[in-house]
């Protein structure tokens, strides 16, 4: 299974090594990662509060980052994502978060679920009628099966 991986996800897998999001990320199993390629520039403009979050040294946050970056695929938005995806996605995320536009895109255009713990995004994105993303507890239910 291929699911869509939000900045959100990656930041709590970074601030929490041991953790639920973390475990999904370093599990054995048939999940595989898909991300748009400017998420590794957002979470690195934030970096240093993401080590402060963690509160562990700065060198052990960045291999787990380099650990978390080659066990996703990325797409590389302005070059891979049709342009009538992101004018979908834009709409969709209009009145709701547009920060997310650009991974609503590659849910569209991939129809991979989307792995967010956005609640806002997911409650009005599911306002709208779109069933389109997937839980943290979702894919724990799915690790180790084939």
């Amino acid at each position: 299974m291929i699911v869509i991986a939000d900045s959100n996800i990656i930041v709590s897998a970074l601030i929490t090594p041991k953790g639920v999001v973390a475990s999904v990320f370093n599990a054995k199993s048939n999940l595989q990662f898909l991300t748009v390629d400017y998420l590794f520039d957002e979470v690195e403009s934030h970096f240093d509060k993401i080590v402060k979050l963690s509160k562990r040294p700065q060198k052990e946050v960045w291999e787990n980052y380099q650990e978390l970056k080659a066990k996703i695929k990325t797409v590389v938005l302005h070059t891979q994502i049709p342009q009538k995806y992101i004018n979908e996605a834009y709409y969709i995320t209009l009145d709701v978060d547009g920060k997310d536009v650009y991974f609503i895109a590659l849910q569209r255009y991939k129809k991979h679920k989307l792995w967010t713990s956005d609640k806002a995004l997911i409650k009005g994105v599911e306002a709208k009628g779109y069933d389109i993303f997937i839980t943290t507890a979702e894919l724990r239910a799915k690790l180790y099966k084939k």
